[in-house]
């Protein structure tokens, strides 16, 4: 997990501790998060191993119960998830197990080009169990669809070009933006372009996925899990974070696919970076690279070069 630990109400830690029966004389650890606003903290339990408490930012959310029913499906599926030990949507907090810190981003930063590699072939040997996973489950959430897609870019205008609201883009390039970002939209959700859709994580990078005690990847965060694109996942894996440390081969995907995802990363990590958050400054800089990198030239989507961020 990355990132800072937001603030928390005392009591609320408290309360959730008494409610699993987790002794509150024992320190609770903070354990960093990503861009969501649950909390981690890694707690002993009355048996003395450690478990991780999760607090959700309100009781009663979606989130909370589809992190269970899909991560159910996904362990039916053969996939190695967290447990979930005890799970109370009433107060929005949950226990799970403590899978460690040891996450695939770690390894990939220490091996070498070989080694990157290797780790990222078994990391997306776990989407082949992903896809056969329940298809109710799957569609918990919504597909992404073209209108979902260009909410997302609307996002990236906001925060990557213009620095939310402080520097608007002139009326031209506003309007170029509007037109490129609807037809990649459009032609990542067309299934005559990119495959039918399959079972998809949403945000499957090297930060989470985490090398379970006995050695298995096990995924988390995978409460936004949806029907979308095949290429989706993979370009998440090989173009993002720690990934993109690798020689990755953009063009075998489809391009509107890759620079959907990365443009909209793109907008998540300058909204982090506004916030104060530099951890996020690295990947925002590596889906820089990446849009530099695999926009076609002479292809549909080479003038937005020219709106990307320096």
């Amino acid at each position: 997990m990355t990132g800072p630990v937001p603030a928390l109400d005392g009591a609320r830690l408290d309360a959730a501790r008494s409610r699993f029966g987790l002794p509150c004389d024992a320190p609770a650890i903070p354990l960093a998060g990503d861009v969501g606003q649950r909390r981690y903290f890694r707690a002993a339990s009355r048996g003395g191993a450690t478990v991780v408490l999760v607090l959700y930012p309100e009781p009663g959310t979606k989130a909370q119960d589809r992190w269970r029913e899909i991560g159910a499906a996904l362990a039916g599926a053969g996939l190695r998830v967290p447990e979930l030990i005890d799970d109370d949507p009433a107060s929005g907090a949950a226990l799970i197990e403590d899978l460690g810190d040891r996450d695939l981003a770690s390894e990939i930063r220490e091996a070498d080009a070989a080694g990157r590699e290797r780790l990222l072939d078994e990391a997306e040997e776990l989407l082949h169990a992903l896809r056969r996973m329940s298809r109710p489950a799957a569609r918990l959430n919504a597909a992404f669809d073209a209108a979902f897609f260009a909410g997302e870019l609307a996002h990236t205008r906001r925060w990557a070009l213009e620095r939310d609201g402080a520097a608007p883009l002139p009326a031209e390039r506003a309007a170029a933006w509007e037109e490129l970002a609807a037809r990649m939209a459009r032609e990542a959700t067309d299934p005559a372009l990119t495959g039918d859709p399959v079972p998809t994580h949403r945000d499957f990078h090297a930060n989470n996925l985490m090398r379970a005690p006995g050695g298995a990847l096990a995924v988390i965060d995978f409460q936004d899990l949806r029907l979308g694109p095949p290429d989706y996942d993979p370009v998440s894996l090989r173009f993002e974070r720690a990934g993109a440390l690798a020689d990755a081969h953009g063009e075998r995907y489809s391009e509107a696919v890759l620079l959907q995802r990365a443009w909209k990363v793109l907008g998540t990590f300058e909204k982090m970076l506004a916030l104060g958050r530099e951890i996020y400054r690295p990947h925002r800089d590596a889906a820089v690279r990446a849009i530099r990198r695999w926009t076609r030239r002479d292809g549909p989507y080479e003038a937005l070069l020219e709106l990307l961020p320096g």
